[in-house]
């Protein structure tokens, strides 16, 4: 008798145990946890402290989104998104900072930040009057996704596309991410908005090449081929990195961390994606890689047999001499030349209230190519004047009945045209650049856009650090 209350009780002790509750009730208990005042407490107990941890937590719940999706037919073409986040997070130093909740669509939130009086965390009558300490500023960026699967994860042809916006601040391990990407054998398109990485360990001597992109450059590779499109947007806010070069930087053991707030683009990593581009129809990459390394990389390459719309960024735009762009052009024009699909190509920056593009559009109709209506045009806060080489080079992309050398005009069937257009519109942030560029689709994600724009409107009234698209990259002489 004894002994068979010991095995009730011990299967009512099991049975009410934290691993035989629902995954949703478990969820629910952890909310309501992190919204407790001293819940912290929770998450350094020893017994639990494995099921605060981000990383475990993500796992878990990718685990059981792909197990749950793989059972879908490939008909669905659905879209997965993913975002990972703190409660707390727009509660304290980063108010004015947007996360994708449906609030922030209805609101008027200039209103609702003038009254923010919150000193604890910087905030005096709707002014940060004190920056985030750095300390903040890493929690906010802390990498949440380490793992996505066990050794062997579901395969889950139903996902078509794969987004990860700039409001998802938490990192994603990029070798987690490629990993992730081999699970799905229907992928056609990534979206891919990670934000610029400012703190390097002390073992990463090589700061153009960092821990992070090191992990892309291993696997972007790897990326399944039949994927089509690609856009990458390295997203970063001239605030925070305000805030991280006049506050003490954290130490990592008896070392320092490294403070780079200048994005050092790398030679390799614009190799990579000139290599990838081949099986893409679109690829856009923004301030992750420079447009010289990714053009020079593709002489060595052959034919693009698919690509039709080309997006890149380098700070030449709006750092370099006249001359210095014109070589780009040129470089860029040729390489035009061995992509015969091509539909749009845009090279562009921002810095400061600076911005200026150079697009070039090939109208078609119905698939086929309209005659008399392929466009140059340089868009932007300076004047530009296309040189005849530059004309010459881009005139060929259009049309290669004239091909002799020397040759800069154009023929019956064949028009070119090249325009010189100024923006006059004030830029706040990078997402007003963008907009007032009017760069083509598929730069960024229009959500995303949106709230880089109300950020920068946000912030210029609360704080006085000045604009936001400063890309401190290096500079050369003015055009």
């Amino acid at each position: 008798m004894v002994t068979l209350r010991s095995h009730t009780r011990e299967r009512a002790r099991r049975r009410s145990s934290w691993a035989f509750l629902p995954q949703e009730i478990r969820r629910m208990i952890l909310e309501e946890i992190s919204r407790q005042n001293r819940w912290s407490r929770a998450s350094t107990c020893r017994n639990y402290s494995h099921l605060f941890d981000p990383s475990t937590l993500t796992k878990d719940a990718l685990q059981s989104l792909t197990k749950a999706l793989a059972a879908w037919e490939p008909t669905h073409h659905i879209t997965l998104e993913l975002n990972a986040y703190s409660p707390g997070d727009p509660n304290h130093c980063f108010k004015n900072h947007l996360y994708g909740f449906e609030h922030e669509n209805h609101e008027n939130l200039l209103e609702k930040q003038e009254a923010w009086n919150d000193p604890d965390h910087g905030w005096f009558e709707g002014k940060q009057k004190e920056p985030p300490k750095t300390s903040a500023i890493q929690q906010l960026f802390i990498t949440a996704i380490t793992e996505v699967g066990s050794a062997s994860p579901p395969k889950v042809p139903a996902v078509k596309g794969v987004v990860i916006r700039r409001q998802m601040r938490r990192k994603i391990d990029r070798s987690a991410l490629s990993k992730l990407l081999k699970q799905f054998p229907n992928l056609e398109s990534i979206t891919y908005e990670p934000w610029r990485v400012l703190l390097h360990l002390p073992n990463e001597n090589d700061l153009s090449c960092g821990k992070q992109d090191q992990m892309l450059l291993v696997g972007l590779p790897t990326w399944p081929q039949h994927v089509r499109s690609v856009t990458i947007f390295e997203d970063f806010n001239e605030q925070m990195m305000e805030a991280i070069r006049s506050n003490p930087v954290p130490t990592f053991g008896n070392e320092s961390f490294q403070v780079e707030t200048r994005r050092r683009t790398n030679y390799r990593m614009g190799e990579a994606f000139a290599v990838k581009s081949h099986n893409l129809e679109h690829l856009s990459v923004s301030f992750m890689i420079d447009a010289r390394d990714f053009f020079t990389s593709c002489k060595m390459l052959g034919d693009w047999p698919r690509l039709r719309s080309l997006i890149l960024t380098t700070p030449l735009m709006t750092k370099g001499s006249r001359q210095s762009i014109s070589d780009l052009l040129v470089n860029a024009g040729q390489v035009a030349q061995k992509m015969q699909h091509l539909k749009s190509l845009a090279i562009w920056h921002c810095s400061h209230d600076k911005a200026s593009a150079v697009i070039f559009h090939k109208n078609e109709k119905g698939g086929r190519k309209v005659q008399g209506s392929a466009t140059l045009t340089w868009r932007g806060t300076c004047g530009f004047d296309f040189s005849k080489e530059v004309v010459g080079t881009w005139q060929k992309v259009v049309c290669t009945c004239n091909s002799h050398p020397g040759y800069v005009g154009q023929c019956d069937s064949h028009q070119f045209l090249c325009k010189i257009e100024r923006v006059e519109g004030e830029i706040i942030s990078h997402g007003d650049a963008i907009h007032h560029l009017r760069l083509p689709n598929g730069v960024i994600d229009p959500r995303s856009l949106r709230q880089i724009r109300q950020e920068g409107i946000l912030q210029r009234e609360a704080w006085t650090v000045g604009a936001e698209p400063v890309d401190e990259s290096e500079s050369e002489e003015e055009p």
